[in-house]
């Protein structure tokens, strides 16, 4: 018997066996996510919670960090690069307008024919008007708001990013408010995203999303963390629209810390 090539043998089937048990323990570390969330949609369909089909859970764990963001001190250029309006600056971060002549929007517009001339308005009008996503119309207060931006993705419910623009009976802008926030950028650790799905399947749990309800529409955003005087700490924040009936509600989950942002009445209305 050569013991020499036997020896060989023995570690080349070593290695080999090595190889596949290293094969098995990767992709055991990479399925429990996958199974989780299958269970998390088996958990929902339970209870017969809906939900867009692109709501899907990514195939990686995905990874963010909060941002930071200071309030801009508008100045007297600004107002200046502001045509066919009378502009104001109040307490330095808040820029009032009331137009030369009313802004008619029209009648019987579709919604996205009424958000496209209202795009126009703000692109027009406004400092950085394209940096704002449309977030709601007020018949009441006849009012339309719209948050600031980052990268795309709105910042939620911010008093110091969002422009709203004030309506008279006519159906017609007759003023506007502007706030902005600048120098955004991360700021603090990476750390996971709590994913959408499993958001949804922690509210449902904790009763914020009832059971037959479903889930119209979600989006990533951002919301205040850690407000200063001038500047702010934003982390990222998902927006699930959910209805049951006729009954409509808006949730804004953190997606680090996996909590509930509670708003007053006043703010909800605001929202929504």
């Amino acid at each position: 018997m050569d013991w020499n090539k036997t020896k060989t043998i023995f570690i080349v089937v070593f290695l080999i066996l090595n190889i596949f048990l290293l094969t098995i323990f990767i992709k055991k570390i990479s399925e429990p996510e996958i199974l989780a969330d299958t269970g998390t949609q088996q958990s929902l369909e339970s209870v017969n919670i809906t939900y867009p089909a692109d709501l899907a859970p990514p195939k990686e764990a995905v990874t963010e960090t909060n941002i930071s963001a200071t309030s801009k001190k508008f100045t007297d250029s600004d107002k200046e690069s502001l045509k066919n309006q009378e502009v104001s600056i109040l307490n330095e971060t808040t820029l009032y307008s009331t137009l030369d002549e009313p802004y008619d929007l029209g009648e019987k517009l579709t919604e996205d024919d009424l958000k496209e001339k209202l795009k126009s308005f703000l692109k027009e009008y406004a400092i950085d008007g394209d940096q704002y996503a449309f977030r709601g119309i007020n018949n009441e207060n006849l009012t339309i708001s719209y948050n600031q931006t980052y990268e795309g993705r709105p910042l939620f419910h911010n008093g110091s990013a969002e422009i709203v623009l004030e309506l008279n009976n006519e159906n017609e802008i007759v003023s506007y408010k502007q706030t902005m926030m600048e120098d955004i950028k991360s700021f603090g650790k990476v750390s996971r995203v709590i994913n959408p799905l499993e958001s949804l399947q922690i509210l449902a749990d904790s009763g914020k999303i009832e059971p037959d309800s479903k889930v119209t529409s979600f989006e990533q955003g951002y919301s205040t963390e850690v407000p200063f005087s001038d500047s702010q700490v934003l982390t990222p924040t998902w927006h699930f629209v959910v209805e049951k009936k006729d009954k409509k509600q808006h949730l804004y989950f953190t997606a680090f810390e996996g909590d509930v942002i509670e708003f007053t009445k006043k703010e909800k209305e605001l929202l929504e």
